[in-house]
């Protein structure tokens, strides 16, 4: 094919043009040609530096560690009320979820029987102090008898054999009062043990609180020991919570901490610590006093406990990790090249995750440029620019 004659008012492109049947397709490629050569020409330019987003590292000296442990809110007090004796149970005078104050009435029995008991201690109290009467009376009778007779002894007026039974007389008046005296502190003690069983007959309450159960009604036959009310105390809840031994060394009495229920959050003082390690769990257990506003007997709650470690390091987002050798990790830093900045691997080690962020050690320096996103689109060596600037 001959190219270098042409006609008049004809162009070699036009000649091409018509070979290749289009007026469009070659002059598109050579502009393309163009617009590429110098790209061909200058590899170098071809791809520009990488845009990444930094942050740079900042060294600390120590790392807080959050840690959340679980445990039960419980009554400081709960008791299960009853009576002594056996008895008919006459009057119940609170229901279920009542709320009741130190000393408040709150059941008696049938007070028939033992009024009828005190009253008959009260007699018998009567009796013996009347007796003591008699008998003392008796004595101070013994006791001039003998004084007469011994006057009447000396002066030869009487017997020897009459004055020792007078004698013996006296003795036996004085034991005699000894006798009654005796009786009458039985008969006290037999009253007040008829009082004290009488008071008993009635439940009061030891401490104000609220009632959560009533086991039974009137007219039921109650025997000693049976659980008629349970009375729990509603004020100062606590919440006891099973921490590590070393948890439990960081632990003041009387310092204050945050708990946290559900969506509810109170605050509580830690009273003291267990002495003894709890065989199941192998935990110390530590009692807080909740504020007011704690959560109902019985709930769950998490205690919230801050712990600071000594340990040089730096805080890095966690998308700022790239995955190395031999179970390690390691980071990208930008390191000036000349006008440039290329991407430096650096070695680190992970010692805390908390969220999306990690605290590392390793071969960095304080404020060196990291990247922190896009890692998996660096290679050692390739130029980058910081998002935003160097």
């Amino acid at each position: 094919m001959q190219l270098h004659h042409y006609p008049d008012g004809v162009s070699k492109y036009a000649t091409l043009n018509r070979l290749l049947h289009t007026d469009r397709l070659v002059p598109a490629l050579l502009v393309l040609f163009a617009l590429g050569a110098p790209f061909v020409l200058c590899p170098e330019r071809a791809e520009a530096a990488l845009g990444v987003p930094i942050v740079a590292a900042q060294a600390e000296s120590a790392y807080v560690v959050r840690r959340v442990y679980g445990g039960e809110v419980r009554t400081r007090r709960a008791s299960d009320l009853g009576f002594r004796h056996t008895g008919e149970l006459h009057r119940v005078l609170v229901e279920e979820g009542d709320t009741v104050a130190a000393g408040a009435l709150l059941a008696e029995l049938d007070p028939a029987p033992l009024e009828a008991r005190r009253d008959a201690a009260d007699a018998a109290v009567a009796h013996a102090d009347a007796s003591l009467t008699m008998a003392r009376a008796g004595l101070a009778l013994a006791v001039e008898t003998e004084r007469r007779f011994a006057d009447l002894v000396a002066r030869g007026h009487a017997s020897a054999q009459r004055y020792d039974e007078v004698r013996l007389d006296l003795d036996a008046r004085g034991a005699e009062v000894a006798v009654a005296e005796a009786a009458l502190r039985q008969a006290r003690a037999n009253l007040a043990a008829a009082a004290v069983d009488l008071a008993r007959s009635r439940i009061h309450a030891p401490y104000a609180g609220r009632i959560q159960a009533r086991l039974a009604d009137e007219g039921a036959l109650i025997t000693p020991g049976r659980t008629v009310l349970r009375l729990v105390e509603t004020e100062a809840p606590e919440a006891r919570v099973g921490v590590p031994q070393d948890v439990a060394d960081d632990l003041a009495p009387g310092a204050r901490h945050r708990f946290r229920s559900g969506t509810r959050t109170v605050g509580g003082t830690l009273l003291h610590l267990l002495p003894e390690v709890d065989p199941r769990t192998r935990t110390i257990t530590a009692v807080f006093a909740l504020d007011e506003g704690a959560p109902a007997a019985g709930s769950v709650v998490e205690l919230e406990l801050e712990r600071a470690v000594a340990a040089t390091g730096f805080w890095l987002p966690l998308t700022a990790l790239t995955e190395a050798q031999r179970g390690l990790w390691s980071v990208y830093v930008l390191r000036p090249e000349g006008s440039e900045d290329v991407a430096e691997r650096r070695l680190v080690e992970v010692v805390h995750t908390e969220g999306d962020r990690v605290y590392v050690q390793g071969t960095l320096e304080d404020g060196e440029r990291v990247v922190v996103a896009g890692t998996q689109r660096v290679v050692p060596g390739q130029a980058v620019v910081a998002a935003g600037g160097r």
